[in-house]
């Protein structure tokens, strides 16, 4: 079995531009959900999303490829290179057939795609020639592998919420088969159009703000009122590292990724079919057996934490089963609360941050939570940072139908 290392990381999300200032805003528990003002929301139950609102894609990529390209594109091209940066990769110096591009994607390009459209239905029929390939979900995958002379296995993973995990899962497997030494494994997503937030809102998952006195504070995980999701935009990719070639090129190890597990229970939120808290349950002692522990030695779980109040159910519910009696002196906590899902860029995400908390000694918090959910007492959800030694988390995504869990270990000989 080869070792994963996680070599390097970065991310744009509504919270900076950078894994430094994201951590920075994350610790302080500051709310990046906001009223949508990238279109007007007025007519939609769901109004607020987590927006990147200091992003200039100029800054990262040509003009000319701009034009080409949707928003999740440009936002993977620049999150993509700056996690090289951070893992002080070259590239061009590497066998090009030994390194990986995984990228998970839900909604493809939504804005691009939108756009074009009403062009073609008020413009004697006319698109740009770059419809065909900008609004498709592989787009962003197909971009980074040129921009960046990627020639290993390439995918892109669509998986609902789980996209993101998907692509990570894709990753390790991709190492652990020695078909790649280094893969950039991630995800992005821009949801903020007009129809493509109109098949957010169908989809079952996000929250109605339209009685909320303050709709900003709407996405409650694990909360007594909880009532759905909020999404929002971003990207985030992790640099997974064959553990021999990171230490022979003297890299940087922020964590080993000891443990790793699917399972899938047929759930979708209009299904009378309810999320399978057995099933989650399987995956995370799946992965606790590969990482060869026990689950008193978790020290922090990230949890998925979608606030679909029989998801946050079925998930506590798993962790009462697997953690019994320490369950309570675990500490939990849910970032995303800050800024919203960010879909296919979540689990990725959820990954950095918790070797940013690794690293710092710190569990982040989650916001917006007042009071436990009935029959959630039992678990201890961190409402403020809090420092501890994080020597093992455990980090959850669930989507459609699909139940992730992944064993981070500090890095170590």
């Amino acid at each position: 079995m080869k070792r994963i290392a996680i070599t390097g990381f970065d991310a744009i999300t509504p919270a900076g531009i950078s894994h430094e200032e994201i951590w920075n805003n994350v610790v302080r528990g500051k709310n990046f959900i906001k009223k949508i003002n990238r279109f007007e929301p007025r007519d939609y139950s769901s109004q607020v999303g987590g927006e990147i609102n200091t992003f200039q894609p100029k800054d990262f990529i040509s003009r000319r490829l701009i034009k080409k390209t949707d928003r999740f594109t440009h936002l993977a091209l620049a999150t993509s290179q700056l996690a090289i940066d951070h893992a002080n990769l070259n590239l061009q110096d590497m066998d090009c057939n030994r390194i990986g591009i995984m990228v998970g994607n839900a909604f493809g390009g939504w804005e691009f795609a939108e756009k074009e459209l009403r062009n073609y239905w008020g413009n004697d029929n006319k698109v740009s020639p770059y419809q065909a390939t900008a609004w498709f979900q592989t787009a962003a995958q197909g971009q980074i592998t040129i921009q960046q002379g990627i020639k290993g296995r390439s995918r892109t993973l669509i998986a609902d919420r789980a996209s993101g995990a998907i692509a990570l899962l894709e990753a390790i497997q991709t190492i652990q088969r020695d078909k790649a030494d280094v893969v950039l494994a991630g995800g992005s997503e821009a949801p903020f159009s007009p129809f493509g937030w109109l098949c957010c809102e169908t989809s079952g998952y996000l929250a109605d703000t339209t009685r909320e006195e303050h709709p900003e504070n709407i996405y409650r995980p694990f909360d007594y009122e909880h009532k759905g999701s909020v999404f929002g935009e971003g990207s985030s990719f992790i640099i997974l590292e064959d553990w021999e070639h990171a230490v022979n090129r003297g890299a940087k190890i922020y964590g080993e990724l000891s443990g790793w597990s699917i399972t899938n229970d047929a759930y979708y939120p209009y299904n009378t079919v309810r999320p399978d808290a057995e099933l989650l349950k399987e995956s995370i002692l799946k992965s606790l057996n590969k990482a060869k522990l026990e689950p008193g030695e978790i020290d922090y779980i990230s949890a998925h934490g979608s606030a679909l109040p029989s998801e946050d159910a079925t998930e506590v519910l798993a962790y009462k089963k697997i953690f019994t009696r320490d369950l309570p002196n675990i500490p939990i906590s849910i970032p995303k609360s800050m800024f919203g899902d960010l879909v296919g860029a979540a689990a990725p995400l959820d990954v950095m941050l918790t070797a940013k908390a690794m690293e710092a000694s710190v569990i982040p918090p989650t916001i917006n939570h007042n009071k436990a959910a009935t029959g959630f007492d039992e678990i201890s959800i961190n409402t403020e940072p809090t420092e501890k030694e994080i020597k093992n988390a455990l980090i959850v995504s669930r989507g459609m139908g699909v139940n992730l869990s992944f064993i981070l270990t500090k890095s170590k000989a």
